[in-house]
């Protein structure tokens, strides 16, 4: 049997990745039929290959077990098998991918192809910071989060040094089909046969993200990320973005290093989006029917300090540059 190739899929966060991972894992005999192993070992969830990207991360493992998970990962390989599909989008917070690499060693694979979808700075930050929030407990500022995005040059080299990285655009204008599934299969060369619909990993939003960063600041036990997203699931104003003038997108992208080197990776930025239409939070018109909503899913009402903290976030949320202090006279 020659050499299988290797097919790294990294993310990033919020770019489809949840609803991609759970068709790969619930295809796994359809995908075999084509040739694809997408293997059981070092995916403990049995949807997506975390386990495998903590194991080559040198902050969260020792990297002990990745010997193991490739060995399981040959087991599974029968003579028909030409690719190994891994998926992660931990693997893009590796920053040094020497571990990787002697893992694709001793798989004695072949060719390694890296396949990585990204989103203008903005509309990732948005999506990224609802799920940061939703996934730890920090309390971080919006207006801070957005600054965290640099130049994606380094990452970029980074990932070429190791296969060929085929990025592309996260946006359903570019996409096939406008779906992230049918455009893996479509680059991946596999028949996807029936595609699922819908968000499997909704963001939340709306007052439930209020609530939650509330909960973060005050350092209260909150509804964990399943409780959060399930509400997000059932109930569309929890999975609503928040406001942001045209005008302070306009100035943040003006100066924004992440959608500069987007540009040069990859070409124009996609058609850029407003959030102008969203609600400024909190939402007050709903806040006391939402508080109580939240309360029930937690079974039991929610301690009346969160409300009053809630009330306050508008800044929080807020791109617009911070007031300045006035001196004391």
């Amino acid at each position: 049997m020659s050499a299988p190739e290797l097919i790294l899929h990294i993310g990033r966060h919020k770019s489809g990745t949840s609803s991609l991972q759970h068709f790969l894992g619930g295809a796994r005999d359809h995908l075999s039929g084509q040739g694809v192993l997408y293997p059981h070992a070092g995916c403990p969830n049995r949807i997506a290959h975390h386990t495998i990207a903590a194991q080559c991360h040198s902050g969260q493992s020792d990297g002990a077990g990745l010997a193991d998970i490739a060995a399981a990962i040959r087991g599974e390989l029968e003579p028909h098998h030409t690719r190994i599909l891994l998926s992660s989008e931990a693997f893009q917070n590796l920053t040094d991918l020497t571990r990787l690499r002697d893992f694709a060693d001793v798989l004695d694979v072949g060719r390694i192809r890296v396949l990585c979808y990204l989103r203008e700075h903005l509309d990732y930050a948005v999506s990224g910071y609802r799920q940061m929030i939703q996934n730890q407990p920090r309390f971080v500022p919006f207006r801070k989060f957005v600054q965290g995005l640099g130049d994606l040059t380094p990452f970029a080299a980074r990932w070429r040094a190791i296969g060929d990285l085929e990025l592309c655009w996260y946006d359903r204008s570019r996409l096939k089909d406008g779906d992230i599934i049918a455009d893996v299969c479509a680059r991946l060369d596999i028949a996807p046969g029936a595609i699922p619909q819908g968000d499997m990993n909704p963001s939340i939003g709306g007052n439930l993200l209020v609530y939650k960063l509330a909960a973060n600041k005050l350092e209260l036990p909150a509804l964990d990320y399943a409780a959060l997203r399930d509400l997000a699931g059932t109930h569309a104003a929890f999975r609503r973005a928040f406001y942001i003038a045209d005008e302070d997108a306009a100035r943040l992208r003006a100066r924004s290093a992440y959608n500069a080197s987007l540009v040069r990776l990859l070409g124009p930025l996609p058609a850029l989006k407003s959030w102008a239409g969203n609600p400024v939070l909190p939402e007050m018109d709903r806040l006391q029917a939402d508080l109580e909503r939240i309360g029930a899913a937690a079974g039991q009402a929610l301690p009346p300090r969160l409300a009053r903290v809630m009330v306050r976030a508008a800044p929080w949320l807020s791109l617009a540059p911070a007031p300045r202090k006035e001196p004391l006279q």
